[in-house]
């Protein structure tokens, strides 16, 4: 099954769960960067700044790069998800569910080839003669040589807390080989081209100073190149009316799905992916929807992609729906319509 498949479903599964509370930890700051490492991040980011096979401190920097933005909700293959870009990679978690074993590195490499156009059909024709010290991946029909293979085998993310890295670990990191190797321009943007392999979640380079093979910024040329604004994650059962709105103005919403609970609380996800319970009981009609539920977002509202969420306080079902806050326009407080269907929850 396809790789990424299987994550989206997982991250589903996490988001339609009751939200999971972790121990507090700190942001990580750097002197020679403006962003930090979000809180939410941070035990996640300190298992991995010691390298698992030399011990040596920095591997963090090294593999993710230093933060180049706040974490904020966005939509991943349709799934909202908390994230936050690095130089090198960008980290995700499900919204709502902090738990930092939930934490996963997007499919960065195949998100820019797909933003070349040049995302690879998979899984590609093997060559017909693979070297001894080669590694063929059936998954996707490419192979692993020489100071590539070496360099993967010794990376991962560190998921056992365990001397060395296993292919699960590995593949967390920098996911299966796409490519195969080929002279590409020089990840400093000079004129110069080097070998060069892609990656599910990461590009590989030959460094022309040093002769090392290093991870370029696909963090940042991915950031660099998505869509402005990004696009809403789908909603999950609930109706919303207006999904763009000016910080201050109202909207309305309503879910469906409760007809074996006795009421819903209601909770808004902010842009920052914080959670704010904004209403403790709102009853249900026939055929077990919500009451239509008006919302008035602050007048600070920080802009984003914001969510609210109806659980039922019987069964713990919940459905989600998805709007955006801009920085422009005139506020607007009186409560609309909702001017369409109301979904059918399956």
């Amino acid at each position: 099954m396809n790789s990424r498949l299987i994550l989206s479903a997982a991250l589903l599964c996490i988001l339609l769960a009751p939200s999971t509370p972790m121990h507090a930890a700190n942001p990580i700051c750097f002197d020679e960067v403006a962003d930090c490492v979000d809180a939410r991040f941070a035990d996640f980011w300190q298992r991995n700044d010691y390298h698992a096979i030399s011990g040596q401190s920095g591997n963090a920097v090294r593999i993710f790069g230093y933060p180049i933005g706040p974490a904020r909700i966005e939509a991943v293959e349709g799934i909202a998800v908390l994230a936050q870009p690095f130089e090198r990679a960008i980290l995700q978690q499900p919204l709502g569910n902090a738990d930092p074993a939930n934490i996963t590195l997007q499919m960065t490499g195949w998100e820019r080839l797909t933003q070349l156009n040049r995302a690879p059909t998979l899984p590609a024709q093997p060559p017909t003669r693979i070297l001894p010290s080669c590694r063929l991946f059936p998954e996707t029909g490419f192979t692993l040589c020489g100071e590539f293979r070496n360099f993967w085998e010794s990376h991962g993310i560190n998921l056992d807390n365990e001397r060395g890295y296993t292919d699960a670990e590995r593949i967390a990191l920098f996911g299966l080989p796409i490519s195969d190797v080929n002279r590409e321009p020089a990840a400093d943007g000079s004129a110069s081209r080097y070998l060069t392999q892609w990656f599910e979640r990461a590009r590989l380079q030959i460094d022309g100073v040093t002769g090392q093979i290093i991870v370029t910024p696909l963090g940042r040329d991915v950031m660099n190149h998505r869509p402005n604004p990004p696009p809403l994650p789908r909603n999950i059962g609930v109706m919303i009316n207006p999904t763009t709105l000016t910080a201050g103005s109202a909207l309305t919403a309503r879910g469906s799905g409760y007809r074996n609970d006795r009421w819903v609380s209601v909770t808004v996800f902010q842009a920052d992916g914080h959670s704010m319970l904004i209403a403790e009981q709102v009853n249900l009609t026939t055929g077990g929807f919500t009451d239509t539920y008006c919302y008035r977002t602050p007048n600070d509202a920080l802009p984003g992609i914001w969510a609210i969420a109806f659980d039922g306080v019987d069964t713990g079902h919940r459905t989600i729906g998805f709007f955006r806050i801009v920085a422009t326009g005139k506020p607007n407080s009186a409560c609309p319509d909702l001017i369409e269907p109301l979904p059918r929850y399956r």
